[in-house]
């Protein structure tokens, strides 16, 4: 198959769960030899760099760099093409660009799109072949906590071809909120550890502290214990009004964020997780989990999912409003927090060396046995039983399951532009004219 990724987050560093699924799961399918492509950002407002700095990543990393334009760095990187668009505004131009060369199976793109660039562009470049992933809940275009409703989003979300929920709680939110059935897939991201036993770390440990992650409570809770070491470590969500507010306690190190995951794990006693809005996942509990580090998560969303039946899930009061911000994404409005319940658990856990060790214990073989369970092969097998929207399904070979698959019907002016799309399978057509100014990206 060929299978494009246009998505409106940054496909190089990782530092944040939808991105870091998707490379992972589109380097599993290059490695089953289909010829795969991404369009992504090279940078935004949330994350600035120079075209020089990102070739000295690229090159840091091990990603083979083909072209170097003013529109684009065109990579490689472990079997996957990457286009990475310098300006953000013409990334709906480059999505037009690479379908017009490849001519793709299928276009995947994922839900954290503000503005509906990259879903509009790929239902423009290659209508009936566009299959979403549901990953952010807020940056799904329905639904009581979505950043951006948007009806036209939701009629390009029931179009697409296939939906993919990463979670039981995407699957439910896309079911109670849109009508949009879809097909569920735990995404197969983590790597066996190498740590026999966690011990070494000392740190009370946050990802990405932000408001959206109940920065408010981790705050509290180094506050109230000034001897105990708290680690942060900033991605995408920290404004620099959160990063002035962890320097000023002399007991919160900041740490920058890395690819491995496991350099961070590695120093953590415990991990706090203490979201405030409904999470999709939870992949870092699951990482976290797996190196026997106990996590203390907020019964949200699907935190309460990723925790696999482990303690602690505790309470918060969840952000139920937002404002209008600067960035690409609206500002939370964070309800006062109880951190007393949060300061209890984490005393027991650093107090009593037994109980720590039984959570430990616990954890690493309840996510040990859920990465085992997880399949490789699962957006192989949906992608390939999928059939295009508005037309029938192929029949499934003697003895295979049929793969679950969503059919559409489409307006006569999408059934002409798939017929013309398929009669001109192999000749290249040319990509349509460059959108107005959009808006910048999020990851």
């Amino acid at each position: 198959m060929r299978i494009l990724l246009a998505q409106n987050m940054f496909h190089l560093p990782t530092h944040g769960g939808a991105n870091k699924s998707n490379r992972i799961m589109f380097e599993q399918l290059a490695a089953r030899g289909h010829d795969c492509r991404v369009v992504a950002p090279l940078s935004g407002a949330l994350r600035r760099t120079s075209l020089d700095g990102h070739l000295r990543y690229l090159e840091s990393a091990g990603a083979l760099v083909r072209s170097v334009s003013d529109e684009a760095v065109t990579y490689e990187y472990r079997g996957v093409v990457a286009h990475a668009v310098v300006n953000p505004s013409h990334l709906a131009r480059w999505v037009g660009t690479v379908c017009a060369e490849l001519t793709p199976d299928w276009v995947l793109v994922p839900s954290d799109d503000p503005g509906l660039i990259m879903l509009g562009a790929a239902s423009r470049a290659a209508p009936g072949r566009v299959v979403y992933l549901a990953h952010t809940l807020q940056q799904i275009p329905f639904g009581p906590g979505a950043f951006y409703p948007s009806a036209a989003g939701t009629r390009l979300v029931r179009n697409a071809a296939g939906v993919v929920a990463v979670s039981r709680a995407a699957q439910d939110h896309l079911e109670r909120w849109g009508g949009v059935g879809s097909t569920l897939i735990h995404p197969q991201v983590y790597t066996p550890s190498g740590t026999s036993w966690p011990g070494d770390g000392e740190a009370v440990t946050m990802v990405n502290p932000c408001a959206y992650k109940g920065l408010p409570v981790f705050l509290a809770m180094a506050d109230a214990r000034p001897r105990v070491p708290f680690l942060a470590v900033p991605t995408w969500g920290a404004t620099e009004e959160d990063l002035a507010a962890l320097r000023a306690r002399p007991n919160i190190e900041l740490m920058d964020p890395v690819d491995d995951i496991g350099e961070i794990l590695a120093r953590s006693r415990v991990l706090v997780m203490p979201s405030l809005w409904d999470e999709t996942f939870g992949y870092t509990a699951v990482e976290a989990m797996l190196r026997g580090v106990p996590v203390l998560a907020s019964d949200v969303g699907g935190l309460s999912e990723a925790k696999l039946g482990v303690p602690y899930l505790l309470p918060v009061r969840r952000i139920t409003g937002y404002e209008a911000g600067a960035h690409a994404r609206p500002v939370p409005v964070v309800p006062e927090q109880d951190a007393g319940p949060w300061l209890d658990t984490l005393d027991r856990l650093l107090d009593d060396p037994a109980h720590h060790r039984e959570i430990s214990v616990r954890s690493r073989e309840a996510a040990a046995a859920f990465a085992a369970s997880l399949d490789e092969g699962a957006l192989e097998r949906f992608l390939t039983g999928l059939a295009p929207a508005g037309t029938p399904a192929p029949r499934p070979d003697a003895g295979e399951p049929p793969v679950p698959h969503r059919a559409k019907t489409l307006t006569p002016q999408r059934r002409a532009a798939l017929a013309a799309l398929l009669a001109a399978r192999g000749r290249p057509e040319p990509p349509p004219p460059p959108p107005s100014e959009q808006g910048d990206t999020a990851s």
